[in-house]
């Protein structure tokens, strides 16, 4: 990212707080179409939480991904701005909003850039979605793979294959039961992917065992 386009962002935006998105709010069509968030998101470590597939939803039937606090962990997520309105908080309610300094991200952009986004981060408020009970997916309570595909396509076009594979890599709990939905979506907030996209997932995923 450049400064220039570093510059073109910010002025986009007005909202006061930043979300660091690591499950389908990586994706911008699903953010977009379900969450009325417009902006594109921005690459970013965050230190001090480890991300599983142990967030149950009892109303979807579903496990999603969780971030819960680890020291020694981080996970790789995207800055999206938010007004944290009625909506976002519905659909982040089997999480609780925690908040996260400056000094637990890592940026991965020059020195210029990560400055600015820094001064500008610390004018707002920072939250991470914080698991509020961490329960591994089961027969009961699968792994859609709408939900997978939403994920990981989001990865895809912030980042393409690396981003992707960040994301399986410090992601744990992949030992999970998962469902094949692709051709009818179970997961309430599932994006748009292609079916080349799909390809390049299901050859990561195959890679990696999963």
């Amino acid at each position: 990212m450049t400064p220039a386009v570093l510059a073109n962002w910010l002025q986009a935006i007005n909202e006061p707080h930043v979300i660091l998105g690591y499950g389908s709010l990586m994706n911008a069509d699903s953010r977009n179409r379900h969450s009325n968030i417009p902006h594109h998101g921005i690459a970013v470590s965050v230190l001090g939480f480890e991300r599983a597939w142990v967030t149950r939803s009892l109303p979807e039937q579903q496990t999603y991904v969780g971030a819960y606090q680890c020291a020694n962990a981080r996970l790789n997520a995207q800055l999206v701005p938010s007004h944290l309105d009625p909506s976002i908080q519905q659909r982040e309610q089997d999480y609780r909003f925690t908040p996260v300094s400056t000094d637990q991200l890592r940026l991965p952009y020059d020195d210029t850039v990560n400055e600015t986004l820094v001064s500008w981060l610390s004018e707002r408020q920072v939250w991470i979605c914080e698991t509020l009970q961490i329960h591994p997916a089961d027969n009961d309570f699968p792994v859609y793979q709408s939900y997978v595909d939403t994920c990981l396509a989001g990865c895809l076009e912030l980042g393409g294959e690396a981003i992707a594979r960040e994301f399986i890599q410090l992601t744990a709990c992949w030992e999970h039961p998962r469902i094949n939905d692709r051709e009818s979506p179970e997961y309430p907030r599932a994006a748009s992917v292609s079916r080349a996209a799909q390809n390049i997932i299901d050859g990561l995923l195959h890679e990696y065992g999963y």
